[in-house]
């Protein structure tokens, strides 16, 4: 440019600036390199990556406040980021907004039930529902209502905040823990700081997708910890191994029964009072790897697939060294057996360990009325400690009793139609919000539900219990696939509502994923599909065998039998 007058010479650059052409001749540099987010370029981000990339989702605030204001409400992947605060469009299959609670351990106080009565009644649809990771969820919430409902909640101490979306879901622990006559752990506080430290940090708020923690005491009533993508699962360890013998927490991983995979227990432990800050490391090792490019690979499960277990634990390792806490390894030989799990522990009187008991409260598909929720509140704090717990079953639990006040009480509750007895279709039967107010629902699973349960017991009267799971649609919420009979929605040729039919699955000591019958049926022939196949199964089964055991022995060529009219005459 030595030729061109200085005049000139600007003019050329600034041209040549504007047109961007002077980068082509510019050495790469670390500040014009692609951006990434954990190693992913931006422009290889899934369309949910990107706008959480866009505005993460603790940056919403100004944003939803002027939502409210204005009464608007969220669409698209401005409803998928607002889900991370905890509310939900349903629409159009529900008016406005679900709010997901977030209880971490599965544990409320009395006076926070009475006050949800009051926001449920005042701000939401007038009811509740328990759900399957054992906390209440509103529905019907006006978006005008939205930070209304935000600070009710945070004014009694709860939050909704982070239950939705790319989140950790509601942090599950025994519904009994504290109390349980057989429990090796009491891991409530384990659940409790996890909840507080996903909260805090500002990296745990935009996973890759959604996460699923639970921590199990090994006490009589399951939280299904197996099915998480991480579980904790307190074993005592006697002597003969590499360890000390005492109680420690052997660690699943990679469970996601909707993908029909249980968490791998890969010879992994920790201490007890350390599980928390393992937890908090391994989803910081999921944050920094999990596929941001592929929501349907995006699951704790396919990294595993990807990279391997020993890998995973080595990156968790990694985090865990800063803080002195170190990964065991040892084989299952010298752990002591597990308590059975109490199928029907979560309904009914039962016996704590202090020599008080605790009430388990038999609800229809979770369902509480603000009256209902009133009583149980009030019970609590006249009777119960003001302690509460919800479980994966979708029911209450009402503990510390007297021996002298469960009979009083348990015809109180009747009276306000919460029962505390169970026939064995009603205390293990399920259901997610399905298409009565989920908009991926493909089939009405509360109300055919119910309307099921109440076919059932009406014919026939079990010596053991026969668990129920109905899910809406494959993203399987009340996971069919571990349910004794698992029922999920379908769409018929015709466009009508179905359901897929699975049978055997099951948990904990009866682990295993429910095999499918042919179909989908037509939701109207659920009612007498189901009669069919229990009525076949108590025509042919072994004296006393259980409904699990009955189907698990039948060959996959046998299982359509069980559909087949001319078998059994019903």
């Amino acid at each position: 440019m030595t030729n061109f007058t200085p005049e000139q010479q600007d003019y050329l650059a600034k041209t040549i600036a504007g047109l961007g052409l002077d980068r082509a001749f510019s050495p790469v540099s670390a500040a014009s390199a692609p951006e990434r987010v954990y190693g992913t370029p931006v422009e290889d981000l899934c369309r949910e990556e990107l706008r959480k990339y866009e505005t993460h989702p603790c940056d919403l605030w100004e944003v939803i406040e002027d939502w409210t204001a204005r009464g608007l409400i969220a669409e698209g992947l401005d409803q998928f980021l607002l889900r991370h605060w905890g509310f939900f469009n349903v629409e159009p299959a529900d008016a406005g907004y679900m709010c997901r609670l977030r209880l971490p351990s599965c544990q409320l106080r009395g006076d926070q039930m009475i006050a949800l009565a009051g926001i449920a009644e005042d701000l939401a649809g007038g009811f509740a529902h328990v759900t399957t990771r054992g906390n209440l969820q509103l529905r019907n919430i006006a978006p005008k209502d939205v930070l209304d409902v935000h600070f009710a909640l945070r004014e009694v101490g709860l939050s909704c905040h982070g239950s939705g979306a790319d989140s950790a879901r509601n942090i599950t622990a025994s519904p009994t823990a504290g109390f349980d006559p057989v429990e090796i752990a009491d891991l409530r506080d384990q659940a409790i700081q996890l909840g507080q430290t996903i909260a805090q940090t500002r990296a745990l708020q935009g996973l890759p997708r959604k996460f699923n923690v639970a921590f199990d005491g090994g006490g009589k009533v399951s939280c299904v910890a197996d099915t998480n993508d991480i579980a904790f699962q307190a074993v005592t360890v006697g002597a003969g191994g590499t360890l000390d013998p005492g109680v420690y927490c052997r660690i699943g991983l990679g469970g996601i029964t909707g993908h029909k995979d249980f968490a791998r227990y890969t010879g992994t432990l920790c201490q007890p009072a350390e599980a928390a800050r393992v937890a908090a490391a391994m989803l910081h090792v999921f944050v920094e790897h999990g596929d941001r490019t592929n929501r349907k690979r995006a699951r704790l499960k396919y990294l595993l697939d990807e990279q391997g277990v020993d890998w995973f634990l080595d990156r968790t390792q990694e985090k865990l060294d800063a803080r002195g806490i170190m990964l065991l390894r040892q084989g299952t030989e010298q752990d002591a057996p597990r308590a059975a799990v109490d199928r029907q522990g979560h309904i009914g009187a039962h016996l704590q360990s202090d020599g008080r008991h605790y009430l388990g409260i038999a609800l229809e598909m979770g369902r509480l009325s603000p009256a209902q929720m009133r009583l149980i509140g009030k019970a609590a704090i006249d009777v119960g400690d003001n302690d509460l717990r919800l479980t994966v079953w979708q029911n209450v639990l009402l503990p510390h009793i007297t021996v002298a006040r469960v009979s009083e009480l348990r015809t109180h509750l009747a009276e306000a139609g919460l029962a505390t007895d169970a026939t064995a279709f009603a205390a293990g039967a399920v259901a997610c919000t399905g298409k009565w107010a989920c908009k991926f629902g493909l089939a009405y699973t509360k109300a055919d539900g119910t309307a099921l349960v109440r076919h059932l017991q009406d014919r026939f009267a079990l010596d053991a219990p026969i668990n129920i799971h109905l899910t809406g649609c494959p993203n399987s919420c009340a996971q069919h696939y571990i349910g004794d009979i698992g029922l999920m929605g379908a769409t018929l040729p015709d466009g009508n509502e179905g359901y897929m039919v699975v049978l055997g699955g099951g948990t904990d000591a009866d682990e295993g994923i429910a095999r499918a019958l042919p179909g989908p049926i037509p939701a109207a022939d659920l009612n007498m599909t189901v009669e069919g196949i229990v009525a076949r199964y108590l025509d042919r089964r072994d004296p006393g065998e259980a409904f699990l055991t009955f189907v698990r022995r039948l060959p996959d060529d046998a299982l359509p039998s069980l559909l087949d009219r001319s078998v059994v005459p019903i």
